[in-house]
């Protein structure tokens, strides 16, 4: 109930993608309300264009020339108090210039970088930060809207570029020109490429300061400063935006990390949901899930530790009855206790006290050197069918002295498998062992096996034991356990209670299960993988 009101509160959270949507939507009306601002306040900014007739008179003079003779060109007044004019050829050099006082000398990389003259086209360098070497960028304006970009480092590299430019780098001559948009005398040049009459090709270079160069300069700084400011401000809103959101989205991962810290240090904390989004709700509930399962795989282990404990308990009460029995006949016989024509019981009884050391011994060097993490077992390809007729033939003898009956039902074909011969042997061996001893004649000890698909895989499923007594009801769900002998005061002298215990590791070792079934009598199924 609890799981389905906690589902129910989910549904309403917001989730990941519908907060983002929320935000995004509101960061764009303001980047559009702040674009419109922005673009109202620079249109009445701008100031009033004026129209550069004494450029274009300029212009058509120079194409009327014939040949490289413009000494007759008049430009008057008209680039203002100290403009002038020079003619250059396709590799930049001055071959006229109408103010022989002005000796100017150029390269192809300046030349590619002035303003035209005839298509308003405007090329602007832009500091991007204080420092001299922090790098620039280069922006080209044409009938003053941005029509390609450039990004300078200090040295003049371009790291780069949407514009066709023919150099990887830029002069520091041509740098400075760009930078401050006049040439040494203060006075701004444009330029105004033509084919003059004989075929070549020929760059007019205008210095003037007349006011459409001012009008141009103007018109770009207006320009840069609301894109500054819209820059600047955008930033604020998206620092803002991204604020709130972090407090709805980052918040819940923060508290997530402060639980698993917790956790790591052994604090079991659950964490509350609240108003988190849908995907962090799950990952909420997932790391509880997963936290609970640490809590109880903890568990698992203290209670593994403890089980540990009482197994040296055990072991060391196993070994002390027995031992205490021989160290105590044989002080007898030296004392002259016991009768001579009785001896030979007590010294029957101590041999058996003795090979149950021994077994207890054998066992718990068997468990132990099973449960060690470098143990491998011997795998060999074999017929799994076949050695399990071997085994419970080579007992037959002994199961018929004993007045047992034996029921074996395996199938007449091969079943091959990889498997450990002598492992294996010892699980029907400690089994078989239990049924001797626990089921009294003339019970039937059985053994059916056939093969089993189950999730594709195939398997050996082969039930194995007994239809005496079976096993008290108490000790069923303990039975794999080391050291459950059915007996709690474990002076019986049946058995080290390891034999189950060994069994088991063997078959997970190989890759199988082994369980006690809810049938009458004691019936163990074992699933082995076969080929």
């Amino acid at each position: 109930m609890v799981n389905k009101l906690r589902r129910l509160k989910a549904k309403g959270n917001s989730s990941i993608y519908s907060i983002i949507l929320h935000y995004s939507i509101v960061l764009v009306i303001a980047v559009l309300i702040l674009a419109v601002v922005l673009a109202v306040c620079t249109f009445f900014l701008m100031p009033e264009k004026v129209e550069p007739a004494g450029i274009r008179r300029l212009i058509r003079q120079v194409n009327n020339v014939s040949g490289d003779d413009y000494s007759s060109i008049n430009t008057g007044r008209s680039l203002g108090k100290d403009g002038y004019f020079e003619i250059t050829d396709s590799r930049a050099r001055v071959i006229y210039t109408s103010d022989s006082d002005r000796k100017n000398t150029y390269n192809k990389d300046i030349l590619q970088y002035l303003p035209m003259a005839d298509a308003n086209v405007v090329y602007d360098m832009i500091r991007l930060e204080q420092k001299e070497n922090d790098g620039f960028l280069l922006v080209r304006h044409n009938n003053d809207e941005v029509t390609g970009i450039a990004v300078v480092n200090g040295k003049g590299r371009i790291l780069f570029s949407n514009m066709k430019l023919k150099n990887s780098s830029i002069s520091s001559e041509t740098m400075n020109y760009l930078f401050y948009q006049v040439d040494s005398s203060n006075l701004f040049i444009q330029k105004y490429e033509f084919t003059n009459s004989a075929g070549s090709k020929r760059f007019l270079l205008i210095h003037s300061n007349s006011y459409e160069n001012g009008f141009i300069r103007t018109q770009r700084i207006i320009v840069m400063s609301a894109v500054i400011l819209y820059i600047i401000l955008m930033a604020l809103i998206i620092m803002l935006s991204g604020r709130k959101l972090s407090s709805r989205v980052v918040s819940p991962i923060k508290k997530l990390s402060r639980a698993i810290e917790g956790t790591s240090r052994g604090s079991w904390i659950q964490i509350s949901e609240g108003e988190e989004p849908k995907e962090m709700i799950e990952v909420i509930r997932s790391f509880n899930e997963m936290e609970d399962a640490l809590r109880k795989g903890h568990e698992e282990e203290t209670r593994l530790v403890d089980q540990r404990r009482k197994i040296v308990a055990d072991i060391s009460h196993d070994l002390k009855t027995p031992v205490t029995v021989i160290s105590g006949y044989i002080n007898a016989m030296n004392d002259g206790l016991i009768p001579e024509e009785e001896r030979p019981k007590y010294m029957e009884i101590i041999r058996e006290k003795a090979e149950l050391i021994t077994e207890l011994v054998n066992s718990i060097s068997d468990f132990s050197r099973l449960d060690h993490p470098e143990f491998e077992l011997d795998k060999r390809r074999g017929d799994l069918c076949e050695f399990i007729r071997e085994n419970v033939a080579a007992r037959y003898s002994e199961l018929e002295i004993a007045g047992f009956k034996l029921d074996a039902d395996l199938p007449d074909k091969k079943v091959m498998a990889v498997f450990d011969r002598m492992q294996l042997k010892r699980v029907f061996e400690n089994i078989l062992g239990n049924s001797l001893k626990y089921a009294a004649a003339p019970a039937t000890i059985f053994i059916h096996a056939s093969v089993v698909t189950k999730k594709q895989n195939r398997y050996m499923e082969i039930r194995i034991g007994d239809n005496g007594p079976g096993i008290p009801e108490e000790y069923r769900d303990s039975v794999f356990e080391p050291f459950v002998v059915g007996d709690e005061s474990r002076t019986s002298g049946r058995g080290t209670g390891l034999g189950l215990s060994i069994a088991k590791q063997v078959v997970e070792l190989h890759g199988g299960s082994i369980c006690l079934l809810d049938e009458p009598g004691t019936v163990f199924r074992i699933l082995l993988p076969v080929i």
